[in-house]
């Protein structure tokens, strides 16, 4: 069995719910899966779609708890669900968990395609992948060209790809396609 977390954040759909009991359906089930959906999901944070979030790291999951749309308070928790999906889900179950690292890196095998995960910044640039919010200024930093090349300063090229797959590793994080049932909800812990 695979044990995963998912944080649970005070004021987001799911807070109001004990998921021990109602387990975790996705927010569009019977929408279409694809690489698209992985992307748009995590890189742009497109919860309406055919995947639950989740996370290997349980400190991923506490700071996602103490940050939902309002700030968790000793009157007021967030909540960090255990999960163990078992593997192979049992029959007449049908959720699946995706690796978005390998599903972005496979679906872009030619390093010359013109979308890929590479970026043309200088070292720091991912930092402000990683945290944008406190890191911005790393991704403005114009892009470096070679002595004596005519170019207009501009950003370094950041695409959704990239995006995905960097914060898929800051934050432990797979997709699960389908529900996830409450027998595989182990434990919750309330987190302020």
């Amino acid at each position: 069995m695979a044990r995963f977390y998912k944080g649970i954040g005070v004021g987001t759909h799911l807070h109001a719910m004990d998921l021990r009991v109602t387990g975790i359906s996705p927010r569009m089930p019977t929408a279409a899966y694809s690489v698209n959906t992985l992307m748009q999901h995590i890189a742009r944070a497109t919860t309406t779609s055919c995947c639950i979030s989740l996370t290997r790291s349980y400190g991923i999951a506490v700071w996602y708890a103490r940050h939902g749309k309002l700030v968790s308070a000793p009157g007021m928790p967030g909540h960090v669900y255990e999960i163990e999906i078992p593997d192979p889900a049992p029959l007449g179950t049908t959720v699946v968990v995706h690796d978005p690292v390998s599903e972005v890196s496979s679906s872009y095998p030619n390093p010359l395609a013109p979308s890929f995960y590479y970026h043309d910044g200088d070292s720091d640039f991912l930092l402000g992948v990683v945290n944008p919010s406190h890191m911005k200024r790393f991704l403005q930093k114009p892009v470096m060209h070679p002595p004596g090349t005519a170019a207009t300063p501009r950003r370094p090229n950041l695409s959704i790809e990239l995006e995905t797959v960097v914060r898929a590793l800051r934050d432990a994080e797979v997709l699960a396609e389908g529900d996830i049932l409450p027998a595989w909800v182990l434990q919750r812990h309330d987190v302020v």
